[in-house]
């Protein structure tokens, strides 16, 4: 068979495969790593492995790139590996690293597809590279967006790419930087880097929820070293998750049990809204979020029994950090393409999780905006997070086909409704640019189909001094005017939810100028100031030293 004919024992579109369960110190009774089975989708593979969207590249002793063939010469379906005897292949069988690689990128870019209804393209419509092993400094682990490249060095000879939740941190940026592309372009403002730090965290974070064998084996390790049995978890769940790797990225990276972060070992600092490091500026989005997963968990042991044994605890604990990932991963959908920050976040998770879950019976957003305003971002009355009381009264002219015939229908859409046009408060002579107008479906919890068409809107463009001043923006130099909006519409054609940045809003854009000079004191109110972009790259990477220090 030469691996372009399918053959016939391919075992359906999905397989089993198995990874590394959160990372390589995470070990079960055996004394292996731990490890669990993610389901991935069924494609044709060549030696690399190689997919239709996904490159990893795993290297020899001697540096050089091995050609990995992981289908048995099928071409097809992955063999998947078994371990030894002991935890030594693990880490240094270069067939496993890559099948774990291939697994976990595939099941992180899954996630994110079921539940948003569609297709995702990363950055440029380009093959994601994972260079699983590069011979890198850890500190310069990360992904760039130059040419959509995930590469991991190694931390005292261990693959980093081991670590799960490090890996599905990168590959959220991946699918961000694809997703939402004008969140880390050269018009991009700090809110919009922390974003996808607060994002990729919380990705990292919650995959380790998707087994509930996984969430009970952490449950037990983090009694262990709280000197109880799993029996008394009640009253003790609060101090043994804060130790376990439940809720710390990358636990005992370092060792001696530090990772990365723990969002919810402290409260996060009281200036993080207006830090200038990409990290400590998510950090209250973070453990607002991880606060609720905490907060909802308890609900939902307070029941008689709930604590009885380990089991219980970690199946409770998984179907809450499951359906809170599935609300933040909506909630994307929801968010505007420009100029977005926390209250548009919490505002896109609230607002798409009400579209699949109307009645919210176990109160998960009312714990979510009430975790969020501790923190200090508000979630205002839930009759404004659909965003549409000031646009009822709109033109259909074109029906619901004027979602299937492409931007430019999009556009005299927007200019023959005046409600839009004065919400957007657009400039006439210029262009309105749609970065897409795609229809998805997703399914709720309680398994009804929801199909919407959402549409990115966006004007931006840069005023010399003289045309800002005559706008009523205080500048001496050009400024970046820039503004949009996130449409959505149901499968009737008729608009359900709008967020929208105002483009000639003047205080809007003078908040925004005058940010943008705090942020880059070099730069001023240059719009795009040259290396602003990489400054926050290179802030990402540091993460890393500052960790191990």
């Amino acid at each position: 068979m030469d691996g372009n004919e399918r053959p016939d024992h391919t075992g359906g579109e999905h397989q089993a495969v198995t990874i590394i369960a959160e990372g390589p110190t995470t070990r079960g009774d055996d004394g292996l790593p731990l490890t669990t089975q993610v389901r991935i989708p069924t494609e044709r593979l060549l030696p690399g492995p190689v997919g239709a969207r996904l490159e990893v590249v795993v290297r020899g002793q001697d540096g050089d790139r091995l050609a990995l063939d992981l289908t048995g010469g099928t071409g097809w379906r992955l063999g998947d590996w078994a371990a030894g005897g002991s935890a030594a292949p693990f880490v240094s069988d270069p067939g496993f690293l890559a099948q774990h690689v291939y697994g976990v990128v595939s099941d992180t870019l899954s996630t994110f597809e079921r539940t948003l209804g569609r297709r995702i393209s990363w950055s440029g419509g380009r093959r994601l590279v994972v260079d699983a092993d590069a011979d890198i400094p850890a500190a310069e682990t990360g992904y760039r967006n130059a040419d959509c490249r995930i590469a991991l060095g190694r931390q005292e000879g261990i693959p980093l790419a081991l670590y799960r939740d490090l890996l599905v941190h990168e590959v959220t940026h991946a699918v961000l930087a694809g997703y939402r592309p004008r969140w880390s372009d050269r018009w991009a403002m700090l809110d919009q880097f922390s974003l996808h730090e607060a994002l990729a965290d919380l990705m990292a974070l919650l995959s380790v929820f998707s087994s509930e064998e996984v969430v009970q084996r952490l449950i037990e390790v983090a009694m262990r070293r709280d000197d109880g049995p799993a029996a008394d978890a009640a009253g003790r769940l609060d101090a043994a998750l804060l130790r376990s790797g439940l809720f710390g990225l990358a636990d005992d990276l370092f060792g001696r049990g530090r990772g990365l972060r723990s969002p919810l070992a402290a409260a996060p600092p009281a200036g993080w809204r207006t830090s200038l490091e990409p990290h400590a500026r998510a950090a209250g989005i973070v453990h607002a979020v991880m606060e609720t997963v905490l907060r909802l968990w308890n609900d939902r042991l307070d029941v008689p029994g709930g604590h009885s044994n380990a089991y219980l605890v970690a199946s409770a604990g998984a179907e809450v950090g499951l359906h809170l990932r599935g609300m933040l991963v909506r909630g994307l959908a929801y968010m505007i393409p420009v100029d977005a920050g926390p209250e548009d976040l919490l505002r896109g998770i609230l607002a798409g999780d009400q579209t699949v879950v109307p009645d919210d019976p176990r109160g998960y957003r009312r714990t979510l905006a009430a975790c969020f305003a501790e923190v200090g971002v508000p979630a205002g009355d839930d009759a404004t997070w659909m965003g549409t009381a000031d646009l009822a009264r709109l033109e259909y002219a074109f029906g619901n086909g004027m979602l299937d015939a492409g931007p430019e229908e999009m556009v005299r859409f927007v200019w023959n409704n005046s409600a839009l046009t004065s919400a957007l408060a657009l400039d006439p002579s210029r262009g309105l640019a749609i970065d897409g107008v795609r229809t998805s479906t997703r399914i709720s919890p309680s398994g009804f189909a929801v199909t919407e068409t959402g549409a990115s809107l966006v004007q931006e463009f840069v005023a010399d001094a003289p045309e800002a001043r005559a706008l009523g923006v205080a500048t001496e130099s050009p400024v970046a005017f820039r503004g949009g909006a996130l449409l959505r519409f149901d499968d009737g054609g008729r608009l359900v939810f709008a967020s929208i940045k105002p483009v000639l809003d003047i205080d809007r854009q003078q908040a925004r100028l005058d940010q943008l000079r705090r942020e880059r004191p070099t730069g001023g109110g240059d719009p795009g100031s040259a290396g602003f972009r990489d400054r926050m790259l290179a802030l990402h990477a540091r993460r890393w030293a500052g960790a191990q220090r």
